[in-house]
């Protein structure tokens, strides 16, 4: 090994013993209770069940008063389900997805225990090893009444008490998204340990949540096996001093 081949191995080593960060994301479609079993429609979801997505514990729930305490659960709504609690009603009937839209709805999506009443505020709560850098989620079926009004929906992410970013859904006030999806994604945020769902919409009654398909994004660290730092130095020491001994010669 010559005086550069050292060098360069040295090099490499000092730049090894580093923190190197990634990403690790999961996807929670509802198709399973959080004990991973065959949810069955209208099965409440208790405010202390987590479900796994990515190594994400995630709870799901509603704060009917806005004092920031859970006090309704969610529950497990079955698509294409013709009874009288339902999620959304579409111009496909009660439950079920637009044409094309089938697979992404699932089987399975959540709603408020109440179905149609006001729901206040849906909570979404972590608890995560490391902070949760990004996530995203589906509310199915905005869209508006002529005698009703207009539906929409505010998304927003927190760390604790502070605001990170809001995000506005279309205005429900056209048929565009019936019986369809529409996507929320916050991205590169520092810490989401809380989403609230709002509506805002003009609507004073009949306001259904159906949410699906939700994915946290967890910020991960891989730390290498690091040498003890007397170790580290001892061995690069050396090979500095082997390369001046072959540099002289």
């Amino acid at each position: 090994m010559n005086s550069i081949q050292i060098l360069k191995t040295i090099l490499v080593l000092a730049t090894s013993f580093v923190f190197i960060p990634f990403s690790n994301a999961g996807l929670i479609t509802f198709e399973q209770t959080a004990n991973n079993q065959q949810p069955v429609d209208n099965q409440t979801i208790a405010l202390t069940d987590y479900f796994m997505a990515g190594g994400v514990k995630v709870r799901f729930g509603f704060d009917t008063d806005n004092d920031d305490i859970l006090d309704m659960q969610a529950v497990f709504e079955k698509a294409g389900n013709n009874d009288k609690n339902t999620g959304f009603w579409g111009a496909w009937g009660k439950d079920t997805a637009a044409p094309g839209y089938e697979n992404q709805l699932g089987d399975f999506f959540i709603r408020q225990s109440n179905a149609y009443d006001n729901f206040g505020v849906f909570t979404i709560l972590y608890d995560a090893a490391n902070p949760v850098m990004a996530a995203s989620g589906e509310i199915w079926d905005i869209d508006h009444s002529q005698h009703q009004g207009t539906e929409q929906f505010l998304v927003q992410a927190f760390n604790g008490n502070t605001l990170l970013e809001s995000i506005y859904s279309p205005m429900g006030d056209n048929m565009s998204l019936d019986a369809k999806p529409w996507t929320f994604a916050f991205n590169n945020q520092p810490n989401i340990s809380k989403i609230e769902v709002t509506f805002v919409g003009t609507k004073q009654s009949g306001i259904g949540l159906a949410f699906n398909n939700f994915a946290p994004t967890q910020d991960l660290t891989q730390i290498q096996t690091v040498p003890e730092p007397e170790t580290i130095l001892l061995f690069l020491s050396g090979l500095i001093g082997i390369a001046l001994i072959r540099k002289k010669q």
